[in-house]
Order: C-alpha cells, then structure tokens, then sequence
C-alpha cells in the first residue's frame, strides 16, 4: 500500500489536524492516531519533554508530562528521518464517479503507488477511485465510517432484502443536486441518503484506527439508546472539536537561565540519578568529579546546583493553583522588572510613563486625553513564550473529552511552545468602576445573561460589563492593526484578564505566537510606542461608532452563535476564529461607543 508523508505544523497538530481529527493529505483523507502509536522502532513514545513548565501544569491542573510531538524529515528516495506522527487512511469506502459503485478499503489490493481504479465489470470508462466525504460520529467521541450496508437495508420490506448479507454489490446514486439514493444490487433495497441520518452506534465503539477500545456492556447500558450517533460531511465543523489551552510562561520559569549548571541537572534526570545511586560519600564525590568534567565546572558547582534542586529550583516551593493563572500573569505584565536579560521567555518594557504624558501634550483634544486617562498601564511585550497543551477533542458537541491516548492512562500530553511579542494595555480601574454602576450599562447587559446561561458556556464566569467592554476594544484594536500595520488578523491572538474580585482584572493582552525562536513576524511590540498606539486606538474607537450594516447591527437584540452577541458582525468586530478565544461571540460594540440614545455612555467619556 504507498505511503505518503503529508507535512503539518505542530502547532496544527495540537489543534484542528490533531489526534482523532480527518487531514487531507496530496492523494488521500487520513486521521491522526493517537499519541500510543507515537513511538520509535522499539515502542518507546518519542517527543521531547518540555521543561520549566510546572507553573504551567499547576495552572492547568494536570499531573502528566508535557512532551512536543515527534519530528520527522523526508530524505532523498523518499527515506524518513526520525519518528513520524502516524495516520490511517480514513474513510475506508471509496466511490466510483462515473458508476457510483462503492468500495470498501479498495486499496489493499492494489500495487504500490496506483490509485485504485473501478473494477465493476458494468463499468466501461473505469475511473479512479473517490474517497466518500460522509463519515459516522457518536457524542462519546467514537467515529467510524458510515454503515453504507445498514442505511441501505433500513427500511427494507421483504424478508430477503432484510436478510440480505452482500456488502460488496452497494451504490451511491447521485440525482441532481442534494438527491442521492443508496441502492444494494444484490436484493434491489435502497432508499434516499440526506448526510444527516442518526442511528445507534453498535456495540464496536472505536476510532477507525483501534480495535481494542471496545466499551464494557455496563457502560454500554449505562449510556443507554438516547446518544445516537450520526452520519456528518467530514467538514462538518462537529465532527472534530480540538480542546487546547495555552498558559504563558512567567517568572520565576521564564527568567532561567539555559545552560547553567543548575539547567543541565535538572535537566538531566539520568545524571541525577547517578549522584543518587552513590553508595557512600567517596562514590558521591567521584560522582560529582565526573559531572564537573562533563559540564566543564567545578564540583562545588555541582553541589550547589543540587542544593537549588533540593530547594525547588525553579518555583521554589510555590505552589500555583488552576485559580490563579490568570492573575499571575496579569501580574507578571504589571511588574516590569529592571535587570530582565534579552534571553528570557519573558521580556517587558513598561510605557505607561510615556504614555500619560501625551495628556499633556500639545495638539491633543479633549476626547483624545479621555482616552488616554481611560488606559492605566501601557506595556511593551518584546518576547513571551506560552505553552499550548492538548488536551484531546470532542465530536458532536459533546460534553465528553477523548484524551489524546483514547483510552486516559498515558503519563505524557502533547504540547508545543510558541514564541512571540505583542502589546498589553490594562483600563483604569477607578473610571471602569464608575462606568460598571451606570443603570445603561446593566440594563444593556441584561438579556445576554440568561442565554449565556442556556449556552452552558463557563468562560467567562462571571459574564460582565466589563468582560464585553474589555472583548470587543480587543477586537477592535486587532481589526485595526490588520488594517493599517500590515498583520493578518489570523496571525494575532488575544488574552482578555477579566476580573472584580478578588483582585480586580481590566486587561488586554493582543500578541503573535509561533512555534519558532524567533517568535516575531515583525514589529508588533513597535505599535506600543506610545503615540503610535493612541492612533490605531482613536482609529478603532472611531470604527466602533458605525458598521456598514447600522442601523440593523447596532439595534441588534442577539446575532451570532446563541445569539450572544449584539452589536457585532462581520462587518464592523468579529476576527478570524484563530484569534478569538471564545469563538466570536461575547462581543457588542454598544459597550464601547456608548448609546447616546439610550443613556448608555462610552467607557472612554467617563470623565
């Protein structure tokens, strides 16, 4: 059977390409296996561990290792180098284009590098074979092709044809657009197929690369006939969900120092593990001698190296709950610190200064100093890295989270490191208190309440005032940055810090991040300068005012997905999804223009 090496970004493959998702490769649809085939010749899961990361995995709550996803290179005469991320041709039914037969793994008989071709004998023009573009998905997270044979024979009358046995005599007849009837020409059954038809999934609940994941009959009982699962388009947006989160890397982690002593030991579990395995103090210190040489440093530099380990290094004992990771790095933007090295994962310059003095420059009008006044801190993000972990996917909406191993008893997760740069600006806390207890502001608030509940939404938790405000300026501000500074709204991600108690949170952090070291496309940190950035934000604060859709989007009462969004559309404040962190809704441009008409004041004319 011909192989195919179909090149993919890590990032990509801890999102939307990842495991259990369909990829389109140059000749066939595959999906991904999951992460206990990722492994080298001799069954030994590959993928470098990440390190410094146990604030990381505090924040997300999870015990496992973080490890980045093998890498593999295709050398001359088509030879691989390194361990390749393993996929398996899916859907396994392929259709014949001039006789609609329908063929089940027709390639398994083929010779290497043909593409399998129609070998019904009524066949005359004997084409090439076409992957279907219909697969089966359970809520659960199972997937696996569409039963072709059952959906045929469904509503079969005659005892022959609900007995009919013969799987290989199937069609898939095309009349006109939208209408297809699937016909078994064995018995003559057939009925019309709408590529949305739910039926019970059957006892083999799978992926399409597992044959040992079978479910127990008491989980089958317990999850009872009311989950059917259902035949979707494989691009269908339900029938993958990837679930990823990306934590940034603050100090203490983002200030280490690479290849210290300390580093490498830690680093280093084997090297540990000799200093531990000495059976007394004179195996120790030749021990220690023998490291020194290795890292071309002295034995007392070991030794206090393994006093840093035995400290903590690198956090020290501090513990990070899941409850404060957004309030570190809240924090970690605020407080810029003087003797930061060009090096590390975390490199800030505060502008704030700078930035409160346009007030008094000259030139400005007045709505331009409320504007400046309306933002507390300006900082300058010339690097960060953030850590994006996966955490497995979900079909159909779903509630259940498959995890990256199927089956939930791997130690590791995948996860990858993106670099960047960015800006963050965070609100006036004393102004965003008094606009938050306007009467407008609640009232305007009110009806998205009860359908952010209904949405089973928990982020954020809760929905406020501020959260939209602060959401829809991000989206703004991302809008106009693409517009005039060059940079494709798809490559910029937002951060929104949201928060009233009990330390509140005003903040907005709009960045680049890619799986390089370079980590840049360039110059985005250059847009903090601070009179820079006071006219891309009078700019989009200006574009907030209309729509080219007014009066019909800003009267909105709900639009977008369970319409939670008011006034924002396509035209005026939603991005591409990449840069959204919660799917293009949560979003109303009324909470940053104001409404004159209604009483409800901008933010930014709060005097």
């Amino acid at each position: 059977m011909p192989r195919e090496l179909i090149p993919i970004r890590k990032s990509h493959l801890l999102g939307h390409s990842g495991v259990g998702a369909i990829v389109r490769g140059t000749n066939w649809l595959v999906t991904v296996q999951d992460t206990r085939q990722w492994t080298d010749r001799c069954g030994v899961s590959s993928g470098e561990p990440i390190r410094y990361v146990e604030r990381v995995r505090a924040a997300l709550g999870i015990d496992e290792e973080l490890r980045e996803p093998p890498t593999a290179k295709e050398l001359e005469n088509e030879r691989i180098d390194g361990v390749c991320v393993p996929a398996t041709r899916f859907p396994s039914w392929m259709r014949c284009p001039a006789c609609d037969a329908l063929f089940h793994r027709p390639w398994q008989n083929d010779q290497p590098n043909n593409e399998p071709r129609c070998n019904n004998p009524d066949c005359k023009r004997k084409l090439e074979l076409e992957q279907v573009p219909w697969v089966f998905a359970h809520p659960s997270g199972y997937l696996a092709d569409v039963p072709w044979h059952s959906l045929a024979h469904r509503e079969a009358r005659e005892l022959a044809q609900r007995n009919c046995k013969v799987q290989d005599r199937l069609r898939l007849i095309e009349r006109g657009y939208e209408e297809r009837i699937l016909r078994c020409g064995a018995c003559g059954a057939g009925n019309r197929f709408l590529g949305d038809e739910r039926l019970g999934f059957g006892q083999g609940r799978m992926q399409p690369w597992t044959s040992d994941d079978r479910v127990s009959p008491e989980e089958e009982e317990a999850q009872g006939d009311n989950e059917l699962a259902q035949v979707l388009a494989i691009n269908d947006t339900r029938v993958y969900a990837p679930v990823a989160e990306s934590v940034l890397v603050i100090p203490p982690e983002s200030r280490v120092r690479k290849g210290t002593v300390v580093d490498r030991l830690y680093r280093s579990s084997a090297d540990r593990s000799l200093i531990d395995g000495a059976k007394n103090q004179l195996a120790e210190r030749g021990v220690m001698r023998t490291l020194a040489t290795k890292y071309r440093s002295t034995s007392d530099e070991i030794k206090k190296a393994l006093v840093d380990l035995q400290r903590g290094y690198p956090l020290y004992g501090e513990k990070p709950t899941p409850g404060q990771l957004w309030e570190s790095e809240f924090e970690a933007f605020l407080e810029v610190l003087p003797d930061q090295r060009e090096d590390e994962d975390l490199v800030t310059r505060n502008r704030s200064g700078e930035w409160h003095e346009l007030e008094k420059s000259v030139g400005l009008d007045a709505g331009e100093r409320k504007i400046v006044r309306g933002v507390r801190n300006l900082i300058r993000v010339d690097r960060l890295k953030a850590v994006r972990v996966f955490r497995g996917f979900t079909r159909l909406g779903g509630e259940k989270i498959v995890p990256p191993d199927i089956v939930g008893k791997s130690d590791w997760l995948p996860a990858v490191e993106l670099y960047g740069e960015g800006i963050f600006l965070a609100l006036d806390e004393n102004r965003l208190k008094v606009w938050e207890q306007k009467d407008a502001v609640a009232s305007r608030l009110e009806p998205l309440l009860p359908r952010f509940a209904q949405s089973g939404r928990d982020a954020p938790n809760p929905l406020t005032s501020r959260f939209m405000l602060l959401h829809t300026l991000s989206h703004l501000l991302m809008r106009q940055i693409e517009a005039e500074c060059g940079y494709p709204a798809s490559s910029l991600i937002e951060r929104i810090y949201c928060a009233t108690a009990p330390e509140p949170m005003a903040g907005i952090l709009i960045h680049v991040a890619v799986p390089d070291i370079a980590g840049s496309l360039g110059g985005l940190a250059e847009l903090s300068e601070p009179r820079r950035f006071l006219g891309i934000l009078v700019r989009a604060l200006e574009r907030s005012r209309w729509c080219s859709l007014d009066p019909v989007c800003g009267e909105h009462e709900g639009q977008g997905p369970a319409l939670l969004n008011r006034a924002a559309c396509h035209a005026c404040a939603l991005v591409p999804d990449p840069a959204c962190e919660f799917g293009n809704t949560l979003l109303d441009r009324g909470f940053v223009k104001g409404d004159a008409a209604n009483g409800l004041p901008s933010y930014f004319e709060i005097d």
